[in-house]
């Protein structure tokens, strides 16, 4: 069995992106989330999670290690670099791998038409490159008003349950470097 120790902003990316990492391992994974509150709590704590994870998994440290940010229309590069810089002298038993999804988590849950079709109950237009959306989430908001759901953690966690990791990788360019990590 596997153990994957993810870092995110909040309990979306954390319904979210549990599920994602189930969906991309073929076999069972543990996948032990800490959530930091925002982007800002994030590059502050993180380094303190990954500390954590050396003990995370029943006093074993994780298999791998993956702290994820949204780009909130920044850099990317600089994000990962300054993120580099906060752990750059710090030595883990495992391997880590910081990420930057391009532009928000909400990309990747309008990136598979049927998923969303599947819990809005209306056919859903296929959205190429959902990366490029300026806001990927007031998106995914209207898609789901218009069947009259409010976008919670659970309604994103249900749309990540269903989302093909095929078709997201196909969509998505920071979607593959996330299915890597999880990887190893």
């Amino acid at each position: 069995m596997v153990s994957v120790g993810v870092i995110v902003e909040g309990s979306y990316d954390e319904a979210v992106l549990s599920e994602v990492v189930w969906n991309c391992l073929s076999s069972e994974a543990t996948v032990i989330c800490r959530t930091c509150g925002n982007a800002i709590q994030l590059m502050k704590k993180f380094p303190a999670f990954l500390e954590e994870f050396r003990h995370a998994n029943n006093g074993l440290p994780v298999d791998r290690a993956i702290v994820i940010r949204d780009a909130d229309h920044k850099n990317p590069a600089e994000l990962i670099a300054r993120m580099e810089d906060r752990i750059r002298d710090r030595i883990y038993s495992f391997p880590r791998k910081l990420l930057v999804i391009v532009e928000e988590m909400e990309a990747w849950l309008l990136a598979d038409e049927e998923a969303l079709t599947t819990v809005t109950g209306k056919h859903q237009h296929r959205i190429p490159n959902p990366e490029t959306i300026y806001d990927p989430k007031a998106r995914l908001e209207k898609i789901l008003s218009d069947a009259r759901i409010t976008y919670t953690a659970e309604v994103a966690r249900k749309i990540a349950t269903t989302a093909r990791p095929g078709i997201l990788a196909a969509r998505c360019s920071s979607f593959r470097k996330f299915q890597e990590a999880v990887s190893g």
